[in-house]
């Protein structure tokens, strides 16, 4: 005869056995775990960029340079929320911005970005210039780094500032091409 104990063992690991068993989903069931590429494609940009920026090959210390940035929206949706500028060469000042009517600019952590009132739908895109002055104690190569930075806002956030992104998490994307000149003496 059984000691009541081992009865109430024997019943405590074979109750899961027999939960588990009557709770079990078929075989033909959908996993309930989510796949690595549904991770990959939530992690994806609502608008992606090809971006295309031309420059000069040279430049003189003291000089100026144009940097004209081309942002292509790519899609998948309509991109209504980037910023097109970037990281300006070191000890290079932005002079004078050439952008789609009621562009505005500013300098931030990450660099000198225009934020423009379009929205591109898929396949359009927008040219901005950036004329920076370069010091007269510059040489070697000018090195910029310029695209665009783009968010997906969530509903209510359109209002926010680059700050706030941040500071909320708001994932964002940068699409940018490295740009160098050489400083002629």
């Amino acid at each position: 005869m059984l000691h009541p104990i081992s009865k109430i063992t024997a019943f405590a690991l074979a109750a899961p056995l027999a939960g588990t068993m009557l709770l079990a989903t078929p075989a033909s069931a959908a996993p309930t775990t989510a796949t690595a590429g549904a991770v990959t494609k939530a992690d994806d940009p609502f608008s992606s960029f090809a971006i295309k920026v031309t420059a000069p090959k040279r430049a003189r210390a003291g000089g100026k340079i144009t940097y004209r940035i081309r942002a292509t929206n790519k899609g998948p949706y309509v991109a209504d929320s980037f910023w097109t500028g970037g990281a300006l060469p070191k000890g290079s000042k932005p002079s004078a911005v050439y952008a789609p009517k009621g562009t505005e600019c500013g300098v931030y952590q990450d660099g000198f970005w225009c934020f423009t009132p379009n929205a591109l739908e898929v396949g359009e895109y927008e040219t901005v210039d950036i004329v920076v002055k370069l010091s007269r104690k510059a040489r070697g190569t000018a090195t910029a780094v310029l695209g665009v930075d783009t968010v997906d806002l969530p509903t209510g956030a359109e209002t926010l500032n680059r700050e706030e992104f941040a500071r909320m998490g708001i994932k964002h994307w940068y699409f940018v091409k490295k740009v160098k000149t050489r400083i002629a003496r």
